[in-house]
């Protein structure tokens, strides 16, 4: 197993983000989940040797064509079940601590997965809950799924990345759709799933239980850029039970985590630094707490955002080309060929 290690990440305010995993490199090569790239916008996520989503950028870079593997043989399960006695042992530490326990839960099967999940690099799960909504609604009345929004930590300054999820965007989870455009310019990041859930099992029933106990355990998602979408690793029955009750889940979200250094301006920095100057001298009450938040975001200069790596092994494609050709023949969906291939909406 890779060493790893993790730590709480908060933003220049103190308001906790979520945690940051740093995964080191194994004498032991495996291969993660990845994203592989080639030319002509050529994309393939694939799970060790499986291919879960074929994809091919637009021409122009408004957004991507999305094709879901439902023939892939992959297990189901990328990670061991959460148990009752799970959701047990995080509930009696406090509804305070109930999300970032989960986290930890999370990160400890990720590295613990029977098929590695992550490269070794910078790592931040995050989680990603309901936004209060803007108008008033009557106790206990269900909120409908095309309502809901979902976004990450508030943050200041030096954390660049803002996650955001609208329920109208959820997949139908028993009969997925096959091909879909993640529209970058006017549409909102897509949430994939990996499989067709059975919506006759008896554990759908069990999750819709803790939906209405209000204790179901976050749904964990992996971004990935190059596909614009959230695809879900753990939490597919999850999903659908929060949908079929109208009770809105929780969210994590791995993603990868980069760090970039902004130089400061020496003339800005002194300019603001005699400001605080005056200030001081003239009001001896001015509020400490506020003078040091400012010299933080003066020289604090971190910058944390997201991006997501991709392998150029895919070359021209023409394997890629090849596989796709049979899975869109083998489900009727020729249609979508030419655009596809041809890397054009409409």
């Amino acid at each position: 197993m890779a060493e790893y290690w993790w730590k709480d990440l908060f933003a220049r305010d103190n308001y906790w983000q979520g945690l940051e995993l740093t995964l080191q490199e194994s004498p032991k090569k495996t291969q993660a989940l990845e994203m592989l790239s080639g030319r002509n916008g050529r994309m393939a996520l694939q799970a060790g040797a499986e291919t879960l989503f074929w994809a091919s950028m637009l021409e122009d870079h408004s957004g991507a064509w999305v094709v879901f593997n439902t023939d892939h043989s992959g297990s189901q399960g990328l990670l061991p079940a959460v148990t009752s006695e799970n959701i047990e042992q995080i509930k009696g530490k406090g509804e305070e601590v109930w999300t970032r326990e989960w986290c930890r839960y999370f990160l400890r099967q990720l590295m613990q997965a029977p098929v590695p999940l992550l490269s070794p690099r910078r790592w931040l799960l995050s989680p990603m809950v309901l936004s209060p909504r803007s108008s008033p609604r009557p106790l206990h009345s269900s909120v409908p799924v095309k309502e809901w929004r979902f976004d990450s930590p508030e943050s200041v300054g030096n954390v660049g990345h803002r996650w955001r999820l609208y329920g109208e965007d959820f997949p139908d989870l028993v009969h997925p759709h096959k091909v879909r455009l993640a529209d970058w310019w006017w549409g909102n990041d897509l949430l994939l799933g990996r499989y067709p859930i059975n919506a006759d099992a008896g554990r759908l029933k069990w999750w819709r239980k803790k939906c209405r106990e209000g204790t179901l355990p976050p749904i964990l998602l992996r971004y990935i850029g190059g596909l614009g979408s959230f695809v879900i690793l753990d939490g597919h029955y999850r999903l659908h039970a929060a949908i079929t009750e109208e009770i809105p889940p929780s969210f994590l979200v791995i993603s990868e985590l980069n760090e970039r250094v902004i130089s400061g301006d020496p003339v800005h920095q002194e300019r603001i630094l005699r400001v605080l100057e005056k200030q001081l001298r003239n009001n001896t009450e001015a509020g400490i707490n506020a003078i040091n938040q400012t010299l933080i975001n003066l020289y604090d200069t971190r910058y944390f955002y997201s991006s997501t790596h991709s392998r150029a092994i895919l070359g021209e494609g023409v394997r890629w080309a090849q596989e796709l050709d049979g899975f869109l023949q083998k489900h009727h969906l020729e249609e979508y060929r030419e655009k596809i291939v041809n890397r054009v909406n409409g």
